[in-house]
C-alpha cells in the first residue's frame, strides 16, 4: 500500500495550479478593463480626396466593361470580366480590353475622362479570337477618343463614358474603392434564405491585400491567409489564428466556424458593402456581407 505526505501532495497540486495560471495569461486572455474584449482596433479607411461629382466615382474602383455602343450598335464584352478598367487616385487607368491588357494616363473630373496614350497593351494579342478582337477594336476607339463625358447610368454602380459623338462604354462596378487596404467588418453570414449577425459585431473584419494576402480579426483573435480576386470571383482560403486569445463561448464558437471553412470559391457582388455568394457547396446558399469600417470601431 502506498502513502503519501500531505504537504508534498498539497505542494504539487498548488504548482499545477500556478502553472495553468500562468499559462493562460500567457496566451493573451483580454486585458482588464476591455469588457471581455481584445482592445486593439482597426485602422478606419478614408476615401482619398477626388473631383467630386459622376467622374470621382469612377476613382478607386475596378469596373467590369458590360458593352460598347457605337455608330447606334451594342456590342457585348467577352464573358467573365474580360474587360475592365481601374482608376487610380495617381491620374492613371488600368484595364484590359478583354485579351489585351493596358495602362494610360487619365485625368478624370466631376464630369469627364480624357485617358492619354497607353504605355503598355497597345498591340492585340495574336491569339486573341475574332469576336473578342472586334470588342477591342471598338471599345479602344471610343476609350481613346477624345474626352468622355461621364454619368451615371442607373445608380453609383453603373456608370457610362460618352463621346461627342454618342458613343460610349458602358460600366458596372466589379470591386467597390477601397477593397484593398481598408477594414471590411463581416456585418452577418448568409445561410440559404436567412442571415446571422456575427455576436463580436465590429471585432469581425477582414483587410484584403492587393498580393492576395487577407488579414485581420475573427471575433477574438487576430488572422491571416489568402483571398485571390480574379475577375468576378474571389477564392477565399483557410484562416490561420495568429494570436490565442480566450474570449466568451459564443464568440469562439463563430471563429471555429470562420477559420474552419476549406478554399471556396464566391462571386462578388457590389451594393451596400460586398457580398460573396457561394451555391455550390452543399448549401443552396451561402456567403459573407461585409460593409466598409470608415470610423474607428472603438
Amino acid at each position: 500500500m502506498r502513502t503519501y505526505r500531505t504537504g508534498a501532495l498539497l505542494g504539487a497540486l498548488l504548482g499545477a495550479l500556478l502553472i495553468a495560471l500562468l499559462t493562460v495569461t500567457a496566451c493573451g486572455s483580454p486585458r482588464a478593463g476591455s469588457g471581455g474584449k481584445p482592445t486593439d482596433r482597426p485602422t478606419p479607411w478614408t476615401t482619398p480626396k477626388g473631383p467630386g461629382g459622376d467622374g470621382g466615382l469612377l476613382l478607386g474602383a475596378r469596373w467590369r466593361v458590360d458593352w460598347v455602343t457605337v455608330d447606334g450598335r451594342d456590342v457585348d464584352a467577352p464573358a467573365n470580366a474580360g474587360a475592365w478598367v481601374e482608376f487610380g487616385y495617381d491620374n492613371t487607368v488600368t484595364g484590359d480590353y478583354g485579351c489585351t491588357p493596358f495602362k494610360a494616363p487619365a485625368t478624370v473630373t466631376a464630369t469627364t475622362l480624357t485617358v492619354g496614350a497607353q504605355a503598355s497593351g497597345a498591340v492585340p494579342d495574336d491569339g486573341c479570337p475574332a469576336k473578342e478582337g472586334a470588342f477591342e477594336q471598338r471599345m479602344r476607339k471610343v476609350f481613346t477618343g477624345g474626352p468622355l463625358t461621364v454619368a451615371k447610368r442607373v445608380d453609383d454602380l453603373s456608370m457610362t463614358l460618352k463621346n461627342q459623338r454618342g458613343d460610349y462604354v458602358a460600366l458596372q462596378m466589379l470591386w467597390p474603392a477601397g477593397l484593398f487596404g481598408a477594414p471590411w467588418q463581416l456585418r452577418y453570414l448568409i445561410v440559404s434564405d436567412a442571415t446571422v449577425d456575427m455576436t463580436a459585431g465590429k471585432e469581425v473584419y477582414f483587410v484584403f491585400h492587393r498580393d492576395g494576402t487577407v488579414t485581420g480579426k475573427s471575433g477574438c483573435n487576430a488572422f491571416k491567409g489568402r483571398a485571390v480576386f480574379a475577375g468576378e470571383h474571389v477564392t477565399l482560403h483557410p484562416l490561420t489564428r495568429t494570436t490565442h486569445r480566450t474570449c466568451p463561448r459564443e464568440i469562439m464558437s463563430e471563429e471555429d466556424d470562420l477559420l474552419g471553412r476549406q478554399p471556396r470559391t464566391f462571386s462578388v457582388m457590389t451594393g451596400a458593402g460586398i457580398k460573396f455568394v457561394d451555391e455550390t457547396h452543399g448549401l443552396d446558399y451561402f456567403g459573407y456581407h461585409f460593409i466598409r469600417l470608415t470610423t474607428s470601431s472603438g
